[in-house]
């Protein structure tokens, strides 16, 4: 894990959303994305569905914040992909 430290809140958070059912399907829909062109239409329209439910769920000010600085995990990691990219 990213953030050990705030692992029992992520996975309650993750679970919370997992029992919703609305929410379950854009998780799938999310997977069933993986293949598509970046200018297909349905890309689009899920990540207009994300931000709807992302905003719905925590608000315009209230998403989680865990960058506090203490990991150098995301670092590692986002270098990684960029250099893999």
């Amino acid at each position: 894990a990213t953030h050990p430290d705030h692992a029992i809140t992520l996975f309650r958070d993750q679970a919370e959303m997992l029992a919703n059912p609305a929410l379950r399907q854009l998780f799938l829909a999310y997977d069933q994305a993986r293949g598509l062109d970046a200018d297909d239409p349905r890309v689009d329209d899920l990540a207009d569905r994300i931000v709807g439910a992302t905003l719905e769920r925590y608000g315009p000010d209230g998403l989680p914040e865990l960058d506090d600085g203490t990991s150098e995990i995301p670092a590692l990691i986002q270098g990684t992909v960029n250099a893999s990219s």
